[in-house]
């Protein structure tokens, strides 16, 4: 595999997660405190990422990486990742975990903390900031809070220590880099996220707050079992057919989840409206399987997602991000 995929796996999942790049804030450094320590950051991964998620997750990466897809995957995010061949990073290899936060600080904003093997030096060296990713993208090298950040299209990587690396858009490492300059760095996560990330033995597992955070009304329209949710923790794995996803929906009342849970079962029946549809496109019926039922106040669905459907969608992903306007670079501090 080639050393340009070297943190694919982290940056495919930024740029699915923040959706199309975006202009970048400005952020004023403003490093008071004592710094962390190499030996405090390996510690805890999960103090690194800024308060106020609206959304966060934890994957094994190796699990990942071993999928149906996995190849699929770093095929599609090396021709983006601004890691030049030189690097020699092997993700199949070097990656373990990775974590990840979405926040609505201006726009959709990613921060991304992946744990591994990382060979600094020769990363940093081979990152000089005169590349370009497969796609002809600029790869930018600027220093913020006295490190190296690397970025393609507002998306990026900074090297932490040999076992700790940050990834995200620009705006969510900066946050992430402020805490750690500050020393201010610890645990910020309230008890849904800290629930979700909670080591459960499932390669995967993510989480919203859809009560503080409601999804928009367009969205609704599309997902109505999403009408009224609190919050969303879904586990998973790679098992066949694909991925398969278990997930829990909380609503404010027991008959909001009886209400939800039988939208999940018209949402079946709605996908399968498509299927004509990404059958022109070569993509067949993603969705083998979406069942749920209510208990109390919770709603409980498990869906099954075929592996040969995913990697076409990746694909189409793939055209989809390569179609998109480049974001104007951020000011370096």
């Amino acid at each position: 595999m080639s050393g340009r995929s070297a943190l694919a796996g982290l940056c495919v999942l930024g740029l699915m997660l923040a959706g199309c790049p975006k202009s970048e804030d400005v952020i004023v450094h403003t490093g008071q405190g004592k710094e962390k320590t190499a030996p405090q950051i390996d510690a805890d991964p999960l103090a690194l990422l800024p308060s106020g998620a609206i959304t966060v997750g934890v994957l094994d990466a190796q699990a990942l990486f071993a999928s149906q897809f996995g190849d699929k995957l770093l095929e599609v995010a090396k021709r983006r990742a601004p890691v030049p061949d030189a690097a020699g990073f092997e993700p199949k290899r070097d990656i373990t975990k990775l974590y990840f936060g979405v926040y609505s600080m201006q726009g959709a904003d990613v921060a991304g903390v992946a744990v591994g093997a990382f060979d600094v030096q020769k990363i940093e060296a081979a990152a000089d900031g005169v590349q370009k990713t497969p796609l002809g993208v600029p790869v930018t090298k600027t220093t913020y809070a006295g490190r190296a950040l690397y970025t393609a299209d507002s998306i990026g990587f900074t090297i932490l220590t040999g076992r700790t690396a940050l990834f995200g858009n620009q705006t969510g490492i900066r946050r992430a880099l402020d805490r750690i300059k500050e020393g201010s760095a610890k645990r910020e996560l309230p008890a849904w996220a800290t629930k979700v990330l909670t080591p459960s033995g499932a390669p995967f597992a993510f989480g919203s707050n859809l009560k503080e955070n409601p999804v928009p009304n367009a969205l609704r329209s599309k997902l109505p079992f999403l009408d009224g949710v609190e919050t969303v923790a879904v586990v998973g794995n790679f098992a066949a057919p694909g991925v398969n996803l278990a997930g829990t929906l909380v609503y404010p009342d027991e008959d909001s989840a009886k209400t939800g849970a039988s939208k999940v079962a018209e949402t079946r029946a709605m996908l399968d409206t498509y299927t004509p549809f990404l059958a022109i496109l070569g993509i067949p019926q993603p969705v083998r399987k979406l069942e749920a039922d209510a208990v109390g106040k919770e709603g409980h669905f498990v869906a099954g997602i075929d592996a040969v459907a995913f990697s076409a969608l990746l694909s189409r992903l793939d055209d989809l991000l390569g179609a998109l306007p480049r974001a104007t670079p951020a000011v370096s501090q």
